[in-house]
């Protein structure tokens, strides 16, 4: 072995030291210019990127300034509608070089909106050149002292700042290239100095340790340069001498311990296949683990239906052939009708056992015609359809019937008395859709259609449906910006006995006040309010604004009615702050129950509301009674404290003198009952007294005063009528 690295050490000596040395040198220098370039540059880039950045934040500061300056102009167009002079604001605002956009809007209405494209100074330094852009804005106020805090719009800019000065560009440029050609010249002093001897002596230390023999004794190292006396490359020749005397020493261990590492590696060759073995049962049990981890994060955990995430995949999967030739795709929202109800009544145990025999007779259904289902969550589900001979609509169909031939009871639905389900459908062949969450989008609100119209069907997805939806989506997100606004009112209107003309008690009506002051009745969002679970809030907004007209206004008023709708009268805190109201005020106060949102038998729960409500003084009354399907029996359950005849009832009086006899049935079957009656929608004098001749002298209607706010109304000693 020994001879063996002899002659190997003796085949390195074909190159010359000059050659050697020649080499190690160019390494040397390149590796010293690449990095003083490198630290020049990246010195030069920092400084510059700084420099740019202050430029920067000049621009943005500067506009800023001049958007401070320019926000009163815009405020005084803005409040006076003056586009022209709205325009001028945004033409002041353009001689800024960095404004490249202005928008100005007025209460919510876009007045301006400008933009340009202003070419880059920057282009000479690549990405840190880019457009730089930040929106800049301010709130006006309205300039009349009067109404000084009332903000009536803003003004926007758009800065790019990346519009600095060219002489900033020349100037940073300069320095750039001033930066790096200094640090390349101290490389190159560098390497002059201090290198190129270090080079000569490691050349030479080189070619002593290559000539060196083992068994010659010590090694000659070359005379060691002044300059490198006392450093680490003193110490490594010392220490290469006092080596070699080691080497034959330890050439004699290492013979020695050659053959103990024989025997040794081939006991470790032996261990080495049986830790292959063990490895490979572990990777065995570990690829089994994670089949099960890769099952439990495609599926649901409770129906073993495809997942939410599981199926975004395949829908993007599917839909990227969406456009070939007799490549559609089509979407099956799928929802259990009136869920929570079942929920409620049969307890969560059952409500889970039964999405699982759903999500069974839909995979049923899917398996038989290649299509995927999976759970989109609670009681929602979505199905993919394929391009297939069978079409989506025949396939919505088979999933009714399959529901159905579950035979789910659920005695509190209101569609069947078992479980069913409502189906909204979307497809590529009749949607312009451009991704798959657009196409899930429409079948969805195809869905909320199929449940407008009843529920237990299917509705196929169209661009009025469509439009629907967003038009609703638009009213929603209104909706809620009013709720953080509170600005829901409660008007109310006298409700008097027409025999003496005293005031007997005002109704609460719900109004929305806008910020530009117009009011919107009820009938323009409250079915919105209604299916979106939002008429809960507005109930609590107006309730507290009445309570706290009430107790600021002690006595002010005698008697006091609102509505109570079918949401908030489940809700047992809105019903406790209303008994804490009745409680503490001096008012009396009604709630009125809407007859079209009741059932023939009113529920334990509500009830024992009513109960509740009566208990604490609170009446009772059937509000719009004659529009809805309250049975006899229904009436004696509630017994109610007052039957509001509805308005429908009481306008067709003055023309229809038959009417009348209809009227005064009501009246009878309320006096049967002992219930007192109230006339909604008096109009005319005529009317008036016709009511008192039949029996109805408590009468509400502009004959008596329109809805007014609580603030506009002054309690009268004079007769108001």
């Amino acid at each position: 072995m020994l001879r063996m690295s002899g002659k190997l050490i003796r085949s390195g000596n074909t190159a010359s030291d000059n050659s050697q040395s020649r080499s190690l040198s160019s390494v040397l220098l390149r590796r010293t210019l690449v990095l003083t370039l490198a630290l020049g540059i990246g010195a030069a880039a920092v400084n510059m990127w700084i420099d740019l950045k202050r430029e920067k934040d000049a621009v943005e500061f500067a506009a800023n300034e001049f958007l401070s300056s320019s926000a009163p102009s815009a405020a005084t167009a803005a409040y006076n509608y003056d586009q022209e002079a709205a325009e001028q604001v945004a033409v002041g605002l353009f001689s800024q070089r960095a404004i490249t956009g202005v928008t100005i809007v007025n209460d919510g209405d876009v007045m301006v909106q400008r933009s340009r494209i202003a070419s880059p100074t920057l282009p000479q330094i690549g990405a840190i050149g880019e457009a730089d852009e930040v929106v800049l804005s301010r709130s006006f106020r309205s300039p009349r002292a009067d109404q000084s805090n009332e903000i009536i719009g803003k003004i926007s800019i758009t800065v790019d700042k990346s519009l600095v000065a060219p002489e900033i560009v020349d100037r940073l440029m300069t320095f750039f290239f001033v930066t790096t050609a200094k640090n390349v010249l101290f490389g190159v002093l560098l390497f002059l100095t201090v290198f190129g001897v270090l080079t000569k002596y490691a050349t030479g230390l080189a070619k002593s340790v290559r000539d060196w023999r083992p068994g010659e004794g010590q090694i000659r190292v070359p005379k060691l340069p002044n300059l490198l006396r006392g450093t680490e490359v003193d110490d490594l020749g010392r220490n290469i001498e006092l080596l070699t005397e080691a080497a034959n020493l330890a050439i004699h261990d290492i013979q020695v311990s050659h053959d103990v590492v024989v025997d040794s590696n081939t006991a470790l060759s032996k261990h080495s296949e049986e830790l292959s073995d063990a490895v490979r049962a572990r990777t065995l049990e570990l690829e089994v683990a994670n089949q099960r981890l890769k099952l439990m994060a495609e599926n649901d955990g409770l129906t073993g239906l495809r997942n939410r995430a599981s199926f975004d995949r395949t829908m993007a999967e599917a839909f990227r052939k969406v456009g070939s030739p007799g490549h559609h795709v089509a979407v099956l929202m799928i929802d259990v009708d009136h869920f929570k109800a079942y929920n409620d009544f049969y307890g969560h145990q059952a409500g889970d056992d039964t999405l699982v025999k759903i999500a069974q007779r839909l995979q049923h259904v899917a398996n038989a015609n290649d299509c995927t289902v999976a759970r989109f969550g609670g009681e929602e589900f979505v199905a993919i359809v394929k391009p297939h001979r069978i079409s989506p609509e025949a396939i919505a169909e088979d999933m009714h019937d399959a529901i159905h031939g579950a035979c789910i009871e659920h005695q509190h639905s209101t569609v069947a008395r078992r479980i069913t389900v409502s189906i909204g459908l979307a497809s590529t062949a009749e949607e312009m859709v451009g991704s798959g969450d657009e196409l899930v989008s429409a079948a969805d609100d195809a869905l909320y259609a199929a449940k407008l119209k009843g529920r237990n069907q299917t509705v196929v997805s169209s661009p009025e449906i469509r439009d629907r939806a967003r038009e609703k989506r638009f009213s929603v997100q209104a909706l809620l910006h009013a709720i953080e606004e509170r600005a829901f009112e409660p008007f109310i209107q006298p409700q008097v006995d027409a025999r003496t003309g005293a005031l007997i008690g005002v109704e609460a009506l719900v109004r929305w006040v806008r910020a530009d002051g117009k009011v919107i009745a009820p009938g323009s969002f409250m079915q919105i309010a209604t299916d979106t679970g939002l008429i809960r809030k507005i109930d609590v907004i107006v309730l507290e604004k009445i309570s706290d007209f009430l107790l600021s206004n002690p006595g002010a008023l005698p008697r006091l009615s609102f509505n109570v709708t079918g949401e908030s009268f489940e809700n047992d805190d809105y019903v406790a702050d209303i008994v804490r109201l009745a409680k503490s005020t001096q008012t009396s106060i009604a709630v009125e129950l809407l007859e079209t949102a009741f059932i023939d038998r009113p529920d334990e729960r509500f009830l024992w509301q009513l109960d509740t409500m009566r208990e604490a003084g609170i009446a009772i009354e059937i509000d719009d009674f004659g529009t809805g399907r309250t049975s006899i029996l229904g009436l004696m359950a509630i017994n109610p404290d007052r039957l509001k005849i509805a308005r429908e009832l009481i306008l067709p009086l003055r023309d229809r003198p038959e009417q009348t006899n209809l009227v005064t049935s009501v009246i009878e079957i309320a006096k049967s009952l002992a219930v007192n009656v109230v006339a909604e929608g008096v109009e005319t004098e005529e009317i008036s007294r016709l009511l008192i001749d039949i029996g109805c002298p408590i009468q509400q209607g502009y004959h008596y005063g329109r809805p007014m706010p609580l603030s506009d109304l002054a309690v009268r000693d004079q007769k108001w009528a």
